[in-house]
């Protein structure tokens, strides 16, 4: 788990952990578990419920997903770690590297996606669309992933603004604006997002926000103990009716279980 914890602050957005627990604990449980171990408080994701099968008996065993959804690699941590490390290099060098089984006429079109100018990578891909043939199909292919990769990060950050994470959906909202400035419609989302999370209806939960950021970097340097859980209960009891006020207590109440 450290070492996944460790690539997960290396590489950010570009990969996702989710660590989950498959020994009959409830989420509280599993939660409490990662708190003591000092791993909360990062982009790592915690559950109780498995996406999918391993077919491994041991533990602790992994997998690693691919962009595309396929199952690359799957063993005991100990003895696969090295070939997962190897296999996310590979994925990140294959991102700047255009696939070959692609009509070259969409080179820049990818590219220009791959590089986060998503507005001209679907400006490129409009007129060879609306061509014919395999060219067209393939252009079309490119747009709708484009356009599911931002709709899911739309997804993301809304989640987080609705959810007590309004610091962290600004940042992700801030690189996914830079991504789609000059697409028309995606920019005025962005701009009724930011506003949504920069509104005077969100102050509320920005100022929670700032003070809860504090606490779990604390958390994620030195761990957690019954001081830090007073600090959560006040700020709980100062934010009331926020929901970062909600994740405050409840991981005051985990601390002190």
């Amino acid at each position: 788990m450290p070492a996944a914890i460790k690539l997960q602050a290396e590489l950010g957005e570009d990969l996702q952990v989710i660590f989950v627990e498959s020994q009959g604990a409830n989420a509280q449980a599993a939660e409490k578990f990662a708190l003591d171990r000092k791993w909360l408080g990062g982009r790592a994701m915690w559950t109780t419920e498995a996406p999918f099968n391993t077919g491994l008996g041991g533990l602790p065993s992994c997998a690693l997903i691919s962009p595309t959804g396929e199952i690359v690699n799957v063993g005991m941590s100990g003895s696969v770690m090295g070939d997962v490390e190897d296999a996310i290099a590979g994925f990140a060098k294959a991102k700047t590297k255009f696939p070959k089984d692609l009509p070259k006429d969409l080179k820049k079109a990818w590219t220009a996606n791959s590089k986060g100018n998503i507005a001209k990578a679907l400006e490129l891909l409009a007129p060879m669309e609306a061509g014919d043939g395999d060219l067209s199909f393939a252009a079309g292919d490119l747009r709708r992933s484009i356009h599911k990769n931002v709709e899911s990060r739309f997804k993301a950050i809304t989640w987080m603004k609705d959810n007590g994470y309004p610091l962290e959906a600004l940042a992700s909202l801030e690189t996914l604006a830079d991504s789609v400035e000059d697409h028309e419609d995606f920019t005025a989302r962005a701009t009724e997002l930011a506003a949504a999370i920069e509104g005077d209806d969100n102050e509320a939960e920005l100022d929670a926000a700032g003070a809860m950021a504090k606490i779990e970097k604390a958390i994620a340097k030195s761990g957690a103990d019954e001081k830090v859980a007073k600090k959560l209960q006040k700020l709980a009891e100062k934010h009331s009716g926020t929901k970062v006020a909600e994740r405050a207590s409840k991981l005051a109440k985990l601390i002190l279980s």
